[in-house]
C-alpha cells in the first residue's frame, strides 16, 4: 500500500492540520515582513529629503557670485543709428550721443587698361606702407605683370589692402581698399624699377599716379556735446564699461545705462521655488493629521525627527533674521525687506517689484544679503572673490608694495632732429620677438606710432610705446611678474636711445596683508594665504599707494549660511541624513536575514510534520491489515466451533 497524507487511513484530515501549523510558523515571518514595509517607507522618506535638500544647496549655489551678474543695461532711443554693449561695473548715467561719422577705409583705382589678363603693365616692385607700418615689397615680373596678376600679387603679401580689378564699362581699372578704417590706416604706394606703366600704380597724395576715391577717416560721435573718435566704428572707453557700435552717419541716439536687474531676480526665483519644495517635502515627511471621527490619524513616516526640526528651525530662523554683516537699522538688512515673505507653512513668496526697487536703491546692499559681497573704503581697492574659509567682517588693508607694469625707458633721450639713419628695434616677449623698422628722418611720435601699429600686427599689443618727456618709453598694460620684455636696437648710440646691449624689463606683484593675515600677490590680486577670518578673500589693488590704505567689509549671505546648514545635513559620514539612512539599511538588513531564518525553519517544520504523518499513515496501515488479519481469524474459528 502506499503511502498518503490525505487522512483516508488515518481517518483524520491531515492536509488541514499542516497547513494550520505552516500558517503559524508564518506568523512571525508575517510581522517580520510588515515591519520590513514601515522601514521602507520611512527610508524612502529621507530618500525625499536628501533629494530635496542636495536640489537646494544646488540652487542656492547660483547666489554664491550674485554681484558678477550683469546688472547693467543699455537702454537707446534710436537703436538704428548706435547700439551700446556694457558690463556689469558701468557707472549709472544718461548721456545724449549726436553726429555721429562713421569710419572709412581709404580705397584709390589706376588708370583705364584694355585687358585685365593679357596687357602687360610693366615690372619692378611696387612699396606699400599703411600708416606708419612697416613697407611690404610686391615683385612685379613678366610671370604676373597683368592686373589680375598683379592684384594676386598684392593680396598674397598681406600688405594691409585688398586689391581687385573692376571693369567700368570702357576699360579695366585696378583698385585697393584699406584692411582697416581710420585715418592712421592710410596707405601709400610707390614704387621703384619700374618698367612700362607699372609706375602709374603708385598713390601718395598729393602726386601723380592712382586717384583716391575714398579717404581713411575716422568714426566720431559727440557724447554730452565731447566729441570722441575712433579708428572703427565701435568706440570704447569713452564711457567707462560701455562700448558703443556706430550705424548711422549723422545719427543720433539718448543713452542711458541702468541697472538690470532681471538675472539676479531669476536666480532669486529659482531659490524661493527650491526652499519651497525642500519645506514642502520636510513638512509632508513630519506631517500629523487626526483623523476623522472613528478614522486613524494621518502621520507623516519622519514626524518628532530631532534632525529634521532642527534643520527645519535653523533655515527658517536664517529666512527671518537680520542677513549677516548687514547694518542694524539698514533700510535692506533683511530677506522680507526686499520682497521675500515667510508663510506661516515655511514657504516663501517673492514680491518680484519689491526686490527690484530695492536694487535700483542699493544694489551692493541687497547682493549682500545673498552672497559674499565686498565693499571697500578706498576707490583704489576693490573685491575680487571669498571662498567658504572667508568670514564676515571689518578688515584693514595694508600694502607694502603696489603692483607694477614692465616698463622700460631709454636712457638717452630721443634724437630731437628725428633719426639720422634707418633703425631697427627688435622687441621680445616670451617665444613671440617682432623687429620694429624706424624710417630715417622719423620724429619720437612717428617712432611711436610705428612701434604701436607694428607690434599691434604681429602679436605684441600688450605692449605699448609712448613719448616719455622726450624719451623713447615701453610699457606693459598688465600688472606682475607675469609681464616682461626685452628690447635691443640695431643702433649703438644717439638715435632712439635704446642701444645695442639688449635690455629687460619685468613687472611685480602686489604685496601687503589683510587683516594682519599673511597674503600672496599676482599682479594686482593680492589672495589672503595666513590664517584667519578673511583666509582665501582676494581683492584688486590699483594705484601706487603704500602702507594702510583703508578697509574691505565683507558681507555673507543666504548663500554662505545656508549651504553651510546643509553641508552638515547631508554630510555623508556624519551628517544626520546619513546616519538615519545607514541606520535603516542596517535595520532592514537584519530584518531581511530574520525572515530568510524563519522561513528556511517553517519549510524544515513543514517537511519533518509531512514525514512524521507519512510515517504514521503506514503504521496506521500496518494496523488496520493486522486488526483484519486478527478479525478473520476469529471470526473463521468461532465458525469451525459453532458447526461442530
Amino acid at each position: 500500500m502506499s503511502a498518503s497524507i490525505s487522512g483516508l487511513v488515518s481517518g483524520l484530515n491531515v492536509q488541514s492540520l499542516i497547513s494550520s501549523l505552516s500558517a503559524a510558523y508564518q506568523q512571525p515571518i508575517s510581522l517580520l515582513q510588515n515591519q520590513e514595509q514601515s522601514y521602507q517607507t520611512t527610508l524612502s522618506a529621507w530618500g525625499s529629503v536628501q533629494s530635496t535638500l542636495s536640489s537646494l544647496q544646488s540652487t542656492v549655489a547660483g547666489l554664491q557670485n550674485v554681484t558678477k551678474l550683469n546688472n547693467r543695461v543699455a537702454n537707446l532711443s534710436n537703436s538704428s543709428a548706435v547700439t551700446a554693449s556694457v558690463s556689469s561695473d558701468a557707472p549709472l548715467g544718461t548721456y545724449s550721443l549726436s553726429n555721429i561719422v562713421l569710419a572709412q577705409s581709404q580705397s584709390v583705382y589706376s588708370q583705364d587698361f584694355s585687358s585685365a589678363t593679357n596687357t602687360a603693365v610693366g615690372t619692378g616692385t611696387l612699396q606699400i606702407q599703411v600708416g606708419s607700418g612697416s613697407v611690404t615689397n610686391v615683385v612685379i615680373d613678366n610671370t604676373n605683370n597683368s592686373l589680375d596678376g598683379i592684384a594676386a600679387a598684392i593680396n598674397n603679401a598681406n600688405a594691409g589692402v585688398n586689391a581687385a580689378v573692376v571693369f567700368d564699362g570702357t576699360g579695366y581699372r585696378l583698385t585697393l581698399s584699406g584692411t582697416s578704417t581710420g585715418i592712421s590706416n592710410g596707405f601709400t604706394v610707390s614704387t621703384s624699377g619700374a618698367t612700362g606703366s607699372l609706375s602709374s600704380l603708385s598713390y601718395n597724395s598729393g602726386g601723380s599716379g592712382m586717384t583716391q576715391s575714398q579717404a581713411a577717416q575716422n568714426a566720431s560721435v559727440s557724447i554730452n556735446g565731447l566729441t570722441v573718435t575712433s579708428a572703427s566704428d565701435t568706440v570704447s572707453g569713452a564711457i567707462p564699461g560701455v562700448s558703443l557700435n556706430l550705424l548711422q552717419a549723422s545719427g543720433s541716439s539718448s543713452l542711458t545705462v541702468a541697472n538690470d536687474s532681471a538675472s539676479f531676480i531669476k536666480s532669486v526665483q529659482s531659490f524661493v521655488s527650491a526652499f519651497n519644495s525642500a519645506m514642502s517635502t520636510l513638512n509632508q515627511a513630519t506631517a500629523f493629521s487626526p483623523g476623522a471621527s472613528g478614522s486613524a490619524a494621518q502621520v507623516g513616516p519622519l514626524i518628532g525627527n530631532a534632525g529634521i526640526e532642527g534643520l527645519r528651525t535653523q533655515l527658517l530662523n536664517l529666512i527671518s533674521g537680520q542677513g549677516v554683516g548687514t547694518t542694524v537699522g539698514s533700510s535692506y538688512a533683511s530677506l522680507g525687506a526686499v520682497g521675500i515673505n515667510l508663510a506661516q507653512d515655511g514657504t516663501l513668496s517673492l514680491d518680484s517689484g519689491k526686490l527690484s526697487q530695492a536694487l535700483n536703491a542699493n544694489y551692493n546692499a541687497v547682493a549682500g544679503l545673498f552672497g559674499q559681497v565686498g565693499t571697500s573704503s578706498n576707490a583704489n581697492v576693490s573685491f575680487v572673490s571669498a571662498t567658504a574659509d572667508s568670514q564676515p567682517g571689518t578688515y584693514a588693508v595694508n600694502i607694502s608694495a603696489p603692483a607694477t607694469q614692465a616698463t622700460f625707458t631709454a636712457a638717452s633721450a630721443f634724437a630731437s632732429g628725428g633719426l639720422s639713419s634707418a633703425e631697427t628695434l627688435t622687441i621680445t616677449s616670451g617665444s613671440t620677438s617682432v623687429a620694429v623698422n624706424l624710417s630715417s628722418g622719423s620724429s619720437l611720435d612717428a617712432a611711436v606710432a610705428t612701434i604701436n601699429a607694428t607690434l599691434s600686427q604681429q602679436g605684441l599689443g600688450q605692449i605699448t610705446a609712448l613719448n616719455n618727456n622726450g624719451s623713447l618709453e615701453l610699457q606693459t598694460a598688465a600688472y606682475g611678474s607675469a609681464q616682461s620684455f626685452s628690447v635691443v636696437s640695431n643702433v649703438a648710440s644717439g638715435g632712439s636711445g635704446i642701444g645695442t646691449t639688449a635690455l629687460n624689463a619685468a613687472g611685480t606683484d602686489v604685496a601687503g596683508s589683510i587683516n594682519g593675515q599673511a597674503a600672496s600677490g599676482s599682479g594686482q590680486n593680492l589672495t589672503v594665504s595666513g590664517p584667519g577670518a578673511a583666509l582665501g578673500l582676494q581683492i584688486l589693488v590699483a594705484g601706487q599707494a603704500t602702507g594702510n590704505i583703508g578697509t574691505l567689509t565683507l558681507s555673507q549671505g543666504v548663500y554662505q549660511q545656508m549651504n553651510a546648514l546643509l553641508s552638515v545635513a547631508l554630510d555623508s559620514k556624519s551628517g544626520f541624513v546619513a546616519a538615519a539612512t545607514s541606520g535603516l539599511n542596517n535595520t532592514i538588513t537584519g530584518i531581511n536575514q530574520q525572515i530568510t531564518q524563519l522561513q528556511n525553519s517553517a519549510a524544515a517544520q513543514t517537511a519533518l510534520l509531512q514525514q512524521q504523518f507519512n510515517a504514521m499513515q503506514v503504521q496506521v496501515a500496518q494496523l488496520q491489515s493486522v486488526g483484519q488479519y486478527l478479525s478473520s481469524f476469529y471470526n473463521g474459528s468461532n465458525s469451525s466451533s459453532t458447526s461442530g
